[in-house]
């Protein structure tokens, strides 16, 4: 009997692992900018899923669910990383697998214009821009109201326009 329920448990992560895995895993090296340190995160977040005793069907937005568990590792591994980290502007010397160099040239690129917003800002813009959602969803994975989530959006463009701006005038 217990066989069988892990075995079901195990089907059925296999199915979201498939489904979510390679959306998921950019989520997380957007965030991270290292390959293996957002394969870990997603590790983690399969395992507690998997080990969980909460039924997966009790889970009323799966992928709500999941992007909320990676942003938490994610931002737990900053944490825990935070006197490691490299300023973004060192990053580029970082040697870079072939297979990832387009992903890495993004995550910089990105972060040179994100790093001078505040974090809630920062966080916004990456769920709309580098992973496609809506207002309503980032709203409720953040758990903010959606109108909030809006004008951080709004105020963080504004900023980046303006970042833009004059550095095109200084040139």
């Amino acid at each position: 009997m217990q066989k069988d329920r892990t075995q079901t448990r195990l089907r059925e992560l296999e199915k979201i692992v498939r489904k979510e895995q390679d959306r998921l895993f950019r989520f997380a090296y957007m965030r991270i900018g290292n390959r293996a340190d957002a394969e870990d995160i997603l590790q983690d977040v399969f395992l507690k899923l998997f080990r969980s005793e909460e039924n997966l069907k009790h889970i009323s937005n799966l992928e709500h669910y999941l992007i909320r568990s990676v942003g938490n590792c994610c931002r737990d591994w900053q944490r825990k990383k935070k006197y490691n980290l490299l300023p973004i502007e060192d990053a580029g010397g970082i040697p870079v697998p072939d297979e990832d160099r387009q992903m890495h040239e993004e995550f910089l690129r990105i972060g040179k214009l994100l790093e001078s917003l505040p974090d809630e800002q920062q966080e916004v813009v990456r769920l709309k821009c580098s992973d496609g959602l809506k207002f309503r969803e980032i709203a409720a994975i953040l758990e903010i109201p959606e109108p909030t989530a809006k004008s951080r959006y709004r105020y963080a463009i504004e900023h980046i326009q303006n970042t833009i701006n004059t550095k095109n005038q200084e040139q």
